[in-house]
């Protein structure tokens, strides 16, 4: 007994002396930083937090202080959450002092398993010491121009071809539909960027070992031993790494996509193992498949649960991108008259990514900085723009700001506050909508997503009639989200939704064809 009571006067010393501690920290807040939200648990609440609630904590945590800007303390470091669109217009301007590399590389590293002289090697010090652009620098340049508008046409086209061949193919039954989204999205898309001869098709199984990993990869990165806490997505991760290598020693690369030949040729000649080229490659799949495939369940779910929304989406694309040739008993649906033509489709899309991103963009802080002549942001702190807070915020979107509404977006890309009656619409700021990121890291590959899933979410309506399953009066729609995972992307349905996809009647005969112009 005497043993427990030590024990049990032992923890409370601990807590009292955390909590005095904490308490003295608390009389010493430097002047000009932001203000400091502290944790209910001295030092570690916040930390708790995050990994119980994840993307929910940032929400959590604004709703106990009410600031554009404010500070987490987490033991002996700090990040300041921003959830003002004008604050991180200037955070993201703020691109010298506030830098996306140092914390996205040891970030790739834990992911994908990079040696340390990999990680050496990208942080390419000789080039930052010649004042040269190092390699991250040439990686990122690359991809942005190769994955821009007019430079992935060809790319485009081979991943329309793609989706427009296995819907063909595609019998009519009841399936789950998050799970068949998420299949083919990834098998069409990484014949996109890596060629006729790339993993997945070689070995079609490899999708599911894909996924396996997908849905544990946070427990992989935090892991000290992940290969025994975390086996299944351990052991998937190291498979789908040696598949990559194998792919990169047979050079099967030849047919890939101008943006993974260059990635290769990059990595290439700043010496990179084989080992971690393929590793590299693994790595570029997180960013091709994850949110595009999530995505295009949600843009159908929202559409599909509003019937009146299915008729006006149905005339539009019908008006402006759809043509059947009887000839040939060809239907033809046209990518770029989706884009110019479609502002209902364009809105929804949008819409359905402002309530599904809750994803923060981080930066480190090199060197204190001003913030918007206000703020002090001290050296060697994280900041984080919480996105998923902004697009909630009925500050910014008016009060159905956790609302569905199609055309938020229809008259402007950044859209629309809402107002009662809508009589007071006006565009909101242009750095709230965080769906591909902003500033300097916005996602390289949303015109490429765009593409893909504006295609397929237009051809599904066009083509299929989703009813409810055998036995079942109705379609489960609306899945309650995973709010709590932590916010490495957009999120996934924590039920799938199950419907019988039958072809329309009057267009059974047809075979679809999906174009880019």
């Amino acid at each position: 007994m005497s043993t427990l009571r030590a024990l049990v006067a032992g923890v409370a010393v601990a807590f009292l002396s955390a909590a005095l501690l904490e308490r003295w920290f608390r009389a010493h807040p430097e002047a000009g930083t932001p203000p400091v939200l502290y944790p209910r648990i001295p030092f570690i609440g916040h930390i708790i937090g995050l990994l119980t609630e994840g993307a929910n904590y940032y929400k959590i945590a604004s709703a106990r202080c009410k600031q554009p800007i404010y500070t987490l303390p987490m033991l002996s470091s700090q990040t300041y959450v921003v959830t003002s669109p004008h604050l991180a217009n200037h955070i993201q301007r703020a691109s010298s002092t506030l830098l996306f590399e140092p914390i996205i590389l040891p970030v790739t590293q834990r992911m994908v398993g990079f040696s340390n002289a990999t990680v050496e090697a990208f942080r390419d010090q000789e080039a930052k010491n010649a004042k040269r652009p190092t390699f991250l620098d040439r990686l990122h340049n690359a991809t942005y121009s190769l994955m821009g508008p007019a430079e992935i046409r060809n790319q485009g086209k081979v991943v329309l071809e793609q989706i427009s061949q296995r819907l063909n193919a595609l019998p009519d039954c009841d399936r789950p539909l998050f799970e068949w989204c998420r299949d083919l999205f990834a098998q069409v898309t990484i014949h996109a960027f890596y060629g006729p001869e790339n993993p997945f098709a070689l070995n079609p199984a490899l999708v599911k070992d894909y996924w396996v990993w997908e849905r544990d990869v946070i427990g992989v990165m935090v892991s000290p031993i992940p290969q025994i806490t975390n086996r299944k997505a351990y052991l998937a991760r190291e498979k789908l790494a040696k598949t990559m290598i194998d792919y990169l020693e047979r050079k099967r690369y030849t047919q890939a996509s101008a943006v993974v030949q260059e990635r290769i040729r990059l990595h290439i000649e700043l010496g990179v193992s084989l080992e971690d080229r393929g590793r590299s490659e693994f790595g570029m799949l997180f960013g091709a498949l994850v949110n595009g495939a999530i995505t295009v369940f949600w843009v159908l779910n929202y559409i599909l649960s509003r019937p009146d929304l299915v008729k006006e989406l149905r005339a539009e694309v019908e008006k402006s991108a759809f043509s059947v040739d009887h000839s040939t008993k060809t239907a033809s649906i046209v990518y770029e008259a989706l884009r110019t033509d479609c502002p209902l489709l364009n809105s929804v899309f949008r819409e359905s990514l402002r309530l599904i991103a809750p994803m923060t963009s981080a930066r480190f802080v090199t060197e204190d900085t001003i913030v918007a002549d206000t703020y002090k942001l001290r050296a060697q702190s994280v900041v984080q723009i919480a996105g998923g807070v902004m697009h909630e915020d009925e500050e910014v979107w008016g009060p159905d700001a956790r609302e569905f509404n199609p055309r938020r977006f229809i008259s402007t890309p950044n859209g629309t506050k809402t107002g009662p009656g809508d009589a007071g619409k006006h565009s909101v700021h242009s750095a709230a909508f965080r769906g591909f990121g902003g500033g300097t890291v916005f996602c390289p590959g949303r015109h490429f997503a765009h593409i893909e899933i504006l295609s397929l979410v237009a051809v599904l309506l066009m083509g299929w009639d989703f009813k409810p399953p055998q036995g079942k009066d109705a379609i489960d729609w609306d899945p309650p989200k995973d709010v709590k995972r932590i916010p490495i992307g957009v999120m996934k349905p924590l039920k799938d939704v199950v419907v019988a996809m039958n072809r329309r009647e009057e267009l059974r005969d047809l075979t679809w064809s999906l174009k880019m112009t």
